[in-house]
């Protein structure tokens, strides 16, 4: 089998982050409204993502931005457009020519690995349709684990992947988020939230859910997932 480099981890086989990474996000086609033409796709990774969206959305274009070009390579299959580009890279974003008035744009946990989030954000304010819908989801710095590994064991946590994933420049508490979208001039339509007991194992997310309120939710919450539009999108906001 041909490895793949990875983008955020170029020492592993690509294979084994494929559906950790790029993968099937049921959470993400959730908070999908309606019967959206054309979506970007920021840090698509293999384009899994945009595989089941076509399959929901068969009328519908995604186009793919992707820094790794075996990744980008792969996404081809499912995407309609790729565009292979460094999101660290401001002067490349903002060089990048592609279409406008997109319905939909999704960040699916990619801010937090960038070093100016809110350059590439802006960005993608300026290709977004008066009421078009950014989906973001990051993960939860606040999950009790970091409390266990910094405070009990006296280190900070860094994994291959995860709330702790090593190559994460930036970190994110529910709080941070909402200022984060609000200084950016979006406002938040809807929360939806991944609940795990224990971080390395996804199937805890099940019995995580009986901890979604408070005061247990910010301390077991994986990730917040939020779906953001523009302050003046309707005319009652203007």
């Amino acid at each position: 089998m041909m490895k793949l480099v990875n983008y955020f981890y170029p020492q592993y086989d690509l294979s084994s982050f494929i559906q950790g990474y790029s993968g099937y996000r049921p959470d993400i086609l959730k908070l999908i409204e309606g019967q959206p033409s054309k979506i970007l796709d920021i840090g698509c990774g293999a384009g899994l993502l945009a595989k089941e969206i076509k399959k929901l959305h068969p009328d519908c274009k995604v186009t793919g931005l992707e820094a790794n070009s075996d990744l980008s390579l792969k996404a081809k299959e499912n995407c309609d457009q790729i565009i292979q580009i460094d999101l660290n890279n401001t002067d490349a974003i903002y060089n990048c020519k592609m279409d406008s008035d997109f319905d939909l744009i999704i960040f699916a946990d990619v801010l937090e690995h960038l070093n100016k989030p809110e350059i590439i954000l802006k960005y993608a304010k300026e290709h977004l349709s008066n009421n078009g819908r950014i989906i973001i989801s990051l993960p939860n710095i606040r999950h009790y684990s970091t409390f266990v590994r910094l405070f009990i064991l006296g280190s900070w946590p860094r994994n291959d992947r995860g709330i702790h994933d090593s190559t994460h420049v930036r970190f994110f508490t529910k709080k941070n988020i909402v200022d984060f979208v609000t200084n950016e001039g979006l406002i938040i339509e809807k929360e939806a939230r991944n609940v795990r007991l224990i971080e390395s194992m996804s199937w805890t997310n099940i019995p995580g859910k009986l901890l979604d309120f408070w005061p247990f939710r910010p301390f077991f919450t994986f990730q917040y997932l939020h779906r953001c539009k523009l302050k003046k999108s309707f005319t009652e906001e203007e």
